[in-house]
């Protein structure tokens, strides 16, 4: 091998690096503007299985002073046991058993929020879904920290709270736990429509002890079918891949430089 064969040699390795690292770098940003479209479709299938309405989902839509505490008797929501509506801010307090409650947040959406204490309490609302399928229902949940003095009963000092989220009374999910004295956290479940109808959805503390958990908005959103993701990512890569071979390997890049620059690619 002459020395000037082994000097274009080493140009063509370099002009190789080169082009190959613009054909990647190429690669990468229709790959991102590719998986940002598919992103964008995924959530405009999931806007079109919406056929659920859940009211009043950061429980504002009942009239209260700050301070103030009420257990409604109307409306979108059902409240058992000490379950309530709560507009900070209010220390953990008592007036008796089942009138228990506890407004030291600041509300995460709006002003109010519902408030909770100890096991068996519940917040329900009946939902219609024109769709079925699955969904996920989320929920902001905190608990306080300190005590609570319960006329005729004791004064107790908080711990840790427990609840699951309910379909036709039924749990579904995980077990959440709501450490004491943390601020609002997301908490959820998947939950699955078999059918177009009403289901009643909710909120029920598990543990029986004492604690307090405040709840703000809650949400239920569709979940895409997997085969829409999957049908959606397959086509992406197959764009890709036919994009690719029209446009070249990098070999094949280099090969219309090298004609342009008059080079030669023989070693």
């Amino acid at each position: 091998m002459n020395k000037e064969t082994h000097q274009n040699g080493i140009s063509n390795m370099f002009l190789e690096a080169i082009v190959s690292s613009i054909f990647q770098r190429r690669a990468v940003r229709r790959c991102r503007v590719l998986l940002a479209t598919i992103a964008g479709l995924v959530i405009a299938m999931a806007g079109v299985m919406e056929g659920q309405t859940l009211l009043d989902p950061g429980f504002e839509s009942y009239a209260l002073n700050s301070g103030a505490f009420v257990v409604p008797d109307s409306g979108p929501w059902s409240f058992s046991n000490d379950a309530g509506i709560v507009e900070p801010y209010s220390p953990n307090s008592s007036t008796g058993p089942l009138n228990t409650w506890s407004a030291m947040f600041a509300a995460l959406e709006g002003e109010q929020y519902a408030s909770t204490y100890a096991g068996g309490d519940t917040i329900r609302q009946v939902v219609s879904f024109d769709t079925a399928g699955d969904y996920i229902i989320s929920v902001h949940a905190a608990a306080p920290e300190g005590s609570v003095t319960i006329p005729a009963v004791a004064s107790l000092s908080l711990e840790d709270g427990e609840f699951t989220f309910t379909l036709q009374n039924n749990p579904i999910g995980e077990t959440h736990t709501v450490v004491k004295g943390s601020s609002w956290s997301l908490c959820s479940a998947i939950l699955t429509i078999d059918s177009p109808g009403d289901y009643t959805l909710g909120i029920q503390n598990t543990k029986w002890a004492p604690y307090f958990i405040n709840y703000d908005a809650l949400s239920v959103q569709p979940v895409p079918e997997p085969t829409v993701v999957v049908m959606l990512l397959s086509l992406g890569m197959a764009v890709v891949g036919v994009r690719a071979t029209r446009r070249g390997t990098p070999r094949r890049q280099i090969g219309r430089v090298d004609r342009v620059l008059g080079g030669s690619s023989s070693s």
